[in-house]
């Protein structure tokens, strides 16, 4: 019969052969195994033909960064060998997207001219109260409200010529309630609407028409789905410029805005100059 093979045991005075576990938490051990799998992984497509993905351990350093701040506390071995291998994934997609020349598309293009973009803007420093002043001095149309008012809109159900009696009582501006008592409609209130308003729910001319009225004074009628508007005003907000504390914050985003674009321009200009173009036909 042939001999089993001797299993050895180890003693209580032998030292400990196993790795120990907190060298497996070592950051070393990781770089160290990661360097052997794309050595390995190397290798192995050198044999095959295949191609060599080099990847950055600080990246992936930073996805694990970025991941535990976004949990609030330290990820777990699994956890990180997972954000690694969704980066290994991510570049490797890449690449194929670009074998595949699917980023010759123009929504592609648009997000990376966008991205270049915030790139090239990027250096915009904060305003001294000096320059936010200047800029509200020189854009005080563009901070001046409009005009509003509050008008009572008459509404009739009908778009057909209305009742000699109540034809009359429109151009005497008497009270609404008078008229629905011959004429089925309704009435309400618009509070605070302005010119822009006006135009977006019924047309140009009616909302001038509107503003142009004097207070209490029927205007109308203009046509629409729910039948005639007649509309009077019954008060008036005159255009107002915030004071400059009120609206600093404002101004500060505004100012922020319009120096980005400046800057942004300044360098596609300057980019221009690095290129001669051709266009073919």
């Amino acid at each position: 019969m042939k001999e089993k093979p001797a299993v050895q045991t180890m003693s209580e005075n032998q030292p400990e052969t196993s790795i120990p576990r907190k060298l497996l938490r070592e950051p070393m051990t990781h770089f160290t195994a990661l360097a052997l799998l794309l050595f390995g992984i190397y290798g192995a497509s050198s044999l095959g033909g295949g191609e060599l993905l080099e990847v950055s351990r600080q990246d992936i350093d930073t996805r694990i960064f970025m991941r535990e701040l976004s949990a609030g506390r330290e990820l777990t071995e699994q956890e990180r060998d997972q954000v690694t291998s969704l980066y290994i994934e991510e570049q490797i997609l890449v690449r194929e997207a670009r074998r595949l020349e699917l980023d010759n598309d123009a929504r592609i293009h648009d997000m990376l001219a966008q991205k270049m973009r915030h790139v090239l803007s990027g250096e915009v420093i904060q305003p001294d109260n000096a320059e936010l002043r200047g800029y509200y001095d020189a854009n005080r149309e563009r901070y001046t409200s409009l005009e509003t008012v509050t008008v009572d809109e008459l509404v009739f159900d009908t778009a057909d010529e209305l009742a000699p009696e109540v034809t009359a009582m429109l151009a005497a501006d008497e009270e609404p309630g008078a008229m629905l008592a011959l004429e089925e409609g309704t009435v309400s209130p618009l509070p605070r609407v302005n010119i822009l308003d006006l135009s977006n729910i019924f047309s140009d001319e009616f909302a001038e028409e509107v503003f142009a009225a004097a207070m209490d004074e029927w205007v109308g009628p203009h046509i629409g789905n729910r039948g005639q508007h007649w509309m009077r005003v019954r008060e008036r907000e005159e255009a107002q410029l915030p004071q400059f504390d009120q609206i600093i914050d404002r101004v500060r985003l505004d100012w922020i805005a319009t120096e980005e674009d400046r800057l942004l321009q300044a360098e596609v200009d300057r980019l221009w100059e690095d290129y001669v173009i051709v266009i073919n036909d």
